[in-house]
């Protein structure tokens, strides 16, 4: 088994934080989720080890040196990810597209139109003005959630 010098773990844990999206692109073992799996980055052990939270509820983590995954990143694997945070956890008082929190004036209420998930009202506005042409559309690695590395 070959473990991580002291350098490859730090970039691994600066690579991998704790809370971020991940993609599983291979992994040996029978049980394995299947590539282009995703989940939540859990942390790195001192071995190099990724630990995973897959979104089918399976845990099995991405061994160093033997399995591979990378951080979500391309457009279609953002909105996947944002489409799953709508349908299991986001019940926060921020809104993923611009992280304002909930307020009387502006509350949680649009369903985007980029991803099936919940933003602030303005958000939504925002969006609709985009959809006519009237305004260039934010990519969705630039909302507020994606940059926070999937953490509120």
């Amino acid at each position: 088994m070959k473990f991580p010098t002291e350098k490859e773990l730090k970039k691994l844990r600066r690579e991998f934080p704790a809370g971020c999206r991940i993609v599983l692109d291979s992994m040996d073992d029978p049980q394995a989720p299947a590539a282009g799996t995703q989940g939540v980055c859990r942390g790195v052990d001192d071995a190099g080890n990724i630990l995973a939270s897959w979104d089918g509820g399976g845990s099995l983590n991405v061994a160093y040196g033997a399995d591979t995954c990378h951080r979500v990143a391309s457009e279609t694997e953002i909105k996947e990810s944002l489409d799953w945070l709508g349908r299991s956890r986001h019940r926060g008082a921020r809104c993923p597209r611009c992280g304002a929190y909930e307020e009387a004036g502006n509350r949680l209420l649009a369903l985007s139109r980029r991803a099936d998930i919940t933003v602030c009202e303005d958000c939504g506005m925002l969006e609709g003005l985009e959809d006519a042409g009237l305004l260039e559309r934010l990519p969705l690695v630039e909302w507020w959630v994606v940059k926070k590395e999937w953490r509120g």
